[in-house]
């Protein structure tokens, strides 16, 4: 005889970056124990990959695919899948950034208050000359996933701007169509002011993000401190 199906609740939320409704049902043990290896290994990669399975297996839109989002998007659906999986509770330790005091407190954050911040001048259209602009899309899991502060060399930052290059227009034409190497060509012959305009897009990217403020029970002292980023919310 099978054994009785468990009835999953569905639930919904918006995409920060075009309000488009998202259902998901809440991950089972199974998708659990996936993210519980990946947070046991501390792997960066292993963690992308985690989100990009669990999505894959919770979110109940038709066609859902991560490799189309922002990865400000994914880690948003991703914490308020967390939410309805676990609760909507999460405790960390945190500790003063300018004291001598290295007290660890315990706080708790409600996961519906953290949202993803946009920048007030943020835009994907970049103008580099008069006649000439780019449009960029925000850096998804695949082009962040193995991101680091030691890997991030010239040739790193210039393939992950040309993953973000949507379209190159001027006054006539708008030029969606073109092969890896005329991007690189194009980016390549920028100038020094028109390649930091494009690097600050990144830089103004939105992002998840959460001001905490406490008090510490040892010193005394109030603080805050601004978490980012989803790998944060699970220190």
């Amino acid at each position: 005889m099978a054994l009785p199906l468990l009835n999953t609740p569905e639930f919904e939320t918006n995409l920060p970056s075009t309000g488009q409704t998202i259902k998901f049902r809440p991950f089972l043990v199974k998708e659990e124990k996936i993210l519980f290896m990946a947070l046991q290994g501390g792997d960066t990669k292993e963690m992308a990959n985690a989100v990009n399975n669990i999505l894959g297996a919770c979110v109940l839109n038709e066609g859902f695919d991560t490799s189309k989002l922002a990865l400000f998007d994914i880690e948003y659906l991703f914490l308020k899948l967390r939410g309805k999986s676990v609760g909507e509770q999460i405790d960390l330790k945190v500790r003063h950034t300018n004291s001598d005091c290295n007290h660890a407190t315990e706080v708790s954050i409600n996961i519906d208050e953290v949202n993803v911040i946009f920048p007030e001048d943020y835009t994907d259209r970049i103008q580099l000359t008069d006649q000439v602009g780019v449009q960029m899309r925000a850096p998804g899991l695949k082009q962040t996933s193995g991101a680091t502060n030691n890997d991030m060399s010239f040739e790193n930052v210039l393939n992950l701007i040309c993953d973000c290059v949507v379209c190159i227009y001027d006054q006539d034409n708008v030029y969606e169509s073109f092969t890896k190497e005329e991007i690189v060509q194009f980016i390549e012959g920028l100038n020094q002011q028109q390649f930091a305009k494009v690097q600050e897009f990144f830089v103004n990217t939105p992002k998840l993000k959460h001001t905490i403020s406490w008090k510490c029970p040892k010193c005394g002292e109030d603080d805050q401190v601004t978490i980012e980023g989803l790998n944060n919310f699970f220190m």
